[in-house]
């Protein structure tokens, strides 16, 4: 498509040679970052964490565990993650599993970090069915449409993810931009929340465009 001409914006897809842009709603140790200050209130900024991904090669999933634990070690010194990074395979029922199992290792744990969107959906099942919503937080990457019961008994505390429409709409702008000739740089603002003031790296973009909802906000998503 660029040899022949066309103006080619990516999303989801940094490491994408054949672009002319991409851009990425946000940092992804930025956004990990911000899950973890979600559930380190919610933990009271101490005890037990343990963090889930759905996949070790997953490169997004591994950077936004990496932001929280660093976020963690950094601002939260009375907390503690427990084992490894626990991989679900992007499966809630592995996740579930995976959370009782923890569940039963370490009996005082306090919180969770997800990854995969269906993280949060398992590791809550499992915390709902200890009776333990009031006591051990969850919190993680995930949509309203996933996560959405499980927010409303509190066996969820929080969520974290981008609005693809609003996304969809920085690349049309990044596309007009390029194809006016205008330069995309530096502190860019393409006019659309989140998008206001973009970062660069390379022919890389980044916005800061996260959503964080809990149950009383992600109604405000439908999807």
């Amino acid at each position: 498509a660029m040899d022949a001409g066309i103006t080619v914006i990516t999303h989801e897809a940094s490491n994408q040679q054949n672009m002319h842009y991409d851009i990425e709603a946000f940092d992804n140790m930025a956004f990990g970052a911000g899950l973890m200050d979600r559930l380190a209130a919610e933990m009271g900024e101490e005890g037990e964490y343990a963090v889930f991904v759905g996949s070790l090669g997953s490169k997004t999933h591994n950077e936004w565990v990496d932001g929280g634990i660093a976020q963690q070690e950094e601002a939260y010194p009375n907390m503690v993650m427990v084992g490894d990074k626990n991989e679900s395979f992007d499966d809630s029922q592995i996740a579930y599993e995976k959370a009782k199992e923890i569940l039963k290792a370490y009996p005082n744990i306090k919180g969770f970090q997800g990854s995969a969107s269906t993280d949060v959906a398992g590791i809550g099942q499992a915390i709902e069915e200890a009776g333990l919503q009031d006591s051990v937080a969850v919190v993680g990457t995930s949509l309203p449409s996933i996560a959405g019961d499980l927010l409303t008994t509190g066996a969820i505390d929080a969520i974290g993810f981008w609005d693809p429409a609003v996304a969809g709409a920085a690349c049309t702008k990044i596309a007009e931009m390029h194809l006016a000739g205008e330069e995309v740089g530096e502190g860019t603002d393409l006019g659309i929340e989140g998008y206001n003031s973009l970062i660069v790296d390379g022919n890389v973009l980044y916005g800061d465009a996260a959503v964080y909802v809990d149950a009383e906000t992600a109604g405000d998503y439908p999807f």
